[in-house]
Order: C-alpha cells, then sequence, then structure tokens
C-alpha cells in the first residue's frame, strides 16, 4: 500500500468516525442514523481511484458541516 493510500485510509476512516459520533444528534435517531452512514460508505468501498476518493472525502466533509 502506498504511502497515499494509507493517508487516503487514514482520512476515511477518521471522518467515518466523525460522522458517527455526530450522528448521535440526528433528529430521527442513532438508530436510523448508523445503518444509512455504513451502507454509504460500504457502496464507496471499492474504490481505487485516488481522485474518487478524495470527492467522497469532500463530499463527506460538506455533510458534517
Amino acid at each position: 500500500m502506498s504511502v497515499v493510500n494509507t493517508e487516503l485510509r487514514r482520512r476515511v476512516i477518521a471522518i467515518y468516525k466523525e460522522l458517527l459520533y455526530l450522528g448521535r444528534e440526528y433528529p430521527l435517531g442513532y438508530d436510523y442514523f448508523r445503518p444509512r452512514l455504513k451502507k454509504a460508505f460500504s457502496a464507496n468501498a471499492a474504490l481505487k481511484d485516488e481522485e474518487a476518493i478524495r470527492r467522497g472525502i469532500e463530499r463527506a466533509e460538506f455533510v458534517k458541516k
């Protein structure tokens, strides 16, 4: 695994954890939020293109705000 891929992986895991934490205060509840977050991240788990991964991270950062 290259250094760039390792860094991207670290960023993806960090934003996933941040979103899980923020999901505790989601209006419909954590039990509603968590499976949808997992599904969204799992749908993109097969991405290999670094640029596509970066776009996904940007989208997750937007959702976080």
